[in-house]
């Protein structure tokens, strides 16, 4: 256990030491010393598309082709762990993140976007949407995408995943009209129940060889998954896999919120994730029936 505890210190000291000159990670990186990015797709996301299992088109991703993707974050320690193993090795990832994680921790949110990667929304505060009622999960939605787009200083992607995988038709019927991708997976690390970096990497890579591609889901809020990543890294570079980059074809258009909304429907959440008869006092809230408009 202590063992574990300094490889991590030593790693998380290497990491905020990295984050200053990560910015510049391309000019400077040798693809031949990691597994670099072998394509860049730029995703069309016109009518909210889904991509991954199992509405999305199966044939997107070519054999031997995965993406990276992380949700949950940032968190300071991991989330810069997995900024300077992805920056030494030479890739790139989408990164999902949570409104209130965005909201507190801006600096991480900046070197994502600044680093190269993608960032795309996760809600506001991670509910089950299919708990909310609907002009509330919309709001979890729009409130995500500002208050990430307003972190990373920069527009950011109209890509998003549901907490829990879980989606309604309403909410798919909104991201459908609102041009926002909809992400699921091909490929669950689990890394949330298997805290073991060795577990998770012979998970991902078992699953792998049964499928061929895909989408990959890791979280960048586990320490776990942050030591994992060099490891899997290397794992599939020496298998073969090669890493896709998604990068929108064009910024979401987020929506302004202002703070008293953003306490609001944070209050909203709540009551809603109750039972169901609450549902029917918060969708006839004046200002949530009318949301976003």
């Amino acid at each position: 256990m202590r063992a574990v505890g300094a490889v991590w210190a030593c790693l998380l000291a290497s990491a905020v030491a990295a984050l200053p000159a990560a910015a510049q990670a391309d000019e400077a990186c040798d693809p031949s010393k990691g597994i670099g990015v072998a394509r860049t797709a730029d995703v069309d996301t016109r009518g909210g598309p889904w991509f991954g299992e199992p509405f999305g088109d199966p044939d997107f991703l070519a054999p031997g082709e995965v993406v990276l993707t992380f949700d949950d974050g940032p968190l300071p320690g991991s989330t810069s762990v997995i900024l300077a193993t992805l920056a030494a090795e030479c890739t790139k990832a989408t990164f999902f993140v949570v409104g209130q994680m965005a909201a507190a921790h801006p600096d991480l949110v900046k070197a994502i976007a600044d680093q190269g990667h993608t960032v795309g929304g996760h809600t506001w505060s991670h509910p089950n949407l299919r708990r909310l009622a609907p002009a509330i999960a919309r709001a979890q939605i729009e409130i995500g995408f500002a208050e990430a787009e307003k972190a990373a200083g920069q527009p950011i992607a109209p890509f998003f995943r549901y907490p829990y995988l879980s989606s309604t038709p309403a909410t798919v019927a909104y991201l459908r009209g609102r041009d926002i991708a909809q992400f699921a997976v091909d490929i669950d690390s689990s890394d949330w129940l298997i805290r073991s970096a060795q577990r998770m990497i012979q998970r991902v890579m078992t699953k792998l060889e049964a499928r061929g591609r895909g989408i990959i889901l890791l979280h960048d809020i586990h320490p776990s998954t942050a030591l994992a990543i060099r490891g899997l890294l290397a794992r599939l570079k020496e298998k073969g896999y090669r890493i896709v980059h998604l990068r929108p074809a064009a910024p979401v258009q987020t929506l302004v919120v202002s703070e008293l909304r953003v306490r609001a429907v944070a209050r909203l959440t709540r009551f809603s994730e109750r039972p169901r008869h609450v549902h029917a006092k918060v969708e006839e809230t004046d200002w949530t029936r009318n949301w976003p408009f």
